[in-house]
């Protein structure tokens, strides 16, 4: 048996992956992972990678349709037993395939909305596939009634222990930092918290990855002569884990306008987490239910008086209690998890 895994984007922004790939390893079965190279920083020699002259994040109809006819040249040329397809976009342009040569033997594996859904009835796909895995429970707001959901959670972690210790030094700290860590996206939200805390003696605020305004938000830093945020620019996944540690408080923060927004569960959620580190978070929306339910981290009404809000908060931080709380959430992603790969394993075997 062979499995095809067809991915939207460059690994490192697609860490969930290895949820599946950790099962197949597990499993000794073979696999390939079929992928776009979106900022041109993989093995150009691999001949599934896809890669075009642009190197922006951000793409359109036309680039998804080229993709499409490289994924649809790769897949048919292997004629793969199983198929895992990443994202609403790609299952509208895969529809015809997977329904008419896959039905029953795919997986469709949704971790955001897309507004693509607006004129697709994703209806079919759902109920084609052997099983359509989320990342949120929250997505189940938005998408039709269905039998075949699944939770997977954008964290490979399946056992409690894994948890990394604590540290409090940062409650002592003159400075906090507040780390944003992934690719930047949500222009406007990040202006806001720039100048929610650009005067702020108290409060160093970092940017860590590559998205789609690292350069319109330096050139705002620089105008504005801000002095206490900094952008590092792009990272590797070897380096991820030494960022978290590094950082105190991990910024969390879009604005709920959209459907996607109020829903979804970033990674940071999970890595910030992971590393003992609270997240600061937007209320009405999901991501809040659970920073507040489990008490992962602060959440704000508004980006007014930030500075008073995280001091306010550092003050009362039960330490006891954090961790307390943060391994009752992890237990809860480990046994939704756990059933996502005895699910997969399934799946596999038939």
């Amino acid at each position: 048996m062979k499995i095809a895994l067809v991915c939207p984007s460059n690994i490192l922004f697609m860490p969930y992956v290895g949820n599946y790939t950790k099962v197949l390893d597990d499993s000794g079965i073979d696999y390939d992972v079929i992928n776009w190279d979106r900022n041109g920083t993989e093995d150009p020699n691999n001949p599934l990678k896809y890669r075009d002259s642009k190197t922006a994040l951000q793409r359109g109809f036309i680039d998804y349709l080229k993709f499409k006819n490289f994924v649809l040249r790769i897949l048919k040329k292997n004629n793969y037993d199983k198929i895992i397809v990443f994202g609403i976009q790609l299952s509208y342009f895969l529809k015809p395939y997977l329904l008419k040569k896959k039905r029953g033997s795919y997986i469709l594996d949704i971790r955001d909305h897309n507004r693509i859904l607006k004129a697709y009835d994703i209806r079919k796909v759902v109920e084609g596939s052997a099983y359509t895995v989320l990342s949120s429970p929250g997505f189940k707001k938005w998408l039709p009634d269905s039998q075949k959901y699944l939770i997977s959670h954008n964290t490979t972690i399946d056992n409690v222990e894994e948890l990394k210790d604590c540290g409090s030094a940062f409650l002592q700290k003159e400075k906090v930092k507040i780390a944003f860590i992934g690719a930047l996206s949500d222009y406007q939200v990040n202006i806001d918290f720039i100048d929610s805390v650009k005067d702020c003696k108290k409060v160093e605020l970092v940017y860590h990855g590559e998205g789609l305004f690292n350069k319109d938000l330096e050139a705002y830093i620089t105008q504005n002569k801000v002095r206490n945020v900094v952008l590092t620019g792009r990272y590797t996944k070897e380096q991820e884990n030494s960022l978290y540690d590094d950082s105190d408080l991990i910024h969390g923060l879009r604005y709920n306008e959209n459907i996607n927004c109020k829903t979804l569960l970033p990674n940071r959620l999970y890595n910030a987490a992971l590393h003992g580190k609270p997240l600061i978070v937007a209320e009405d929306s999901y991501l809040a239910e659970l920073t507040q339910q489990y008490g992962l981290g602060l959440v704000v009404d508004s980006l007014a008086d930030l500075e008073k809000k995280v001091g306010n908060y550092l003050a009362e931080f039960n330490f006891e209690e954090y961790k307390e709380k943060r391994k009752a959430f992890f237990q809860k992603v480990v046994e939704d998890n756990l059933l996502f790969r005895d699910s997969i394993n399934k799946f596999l075997r038939f």
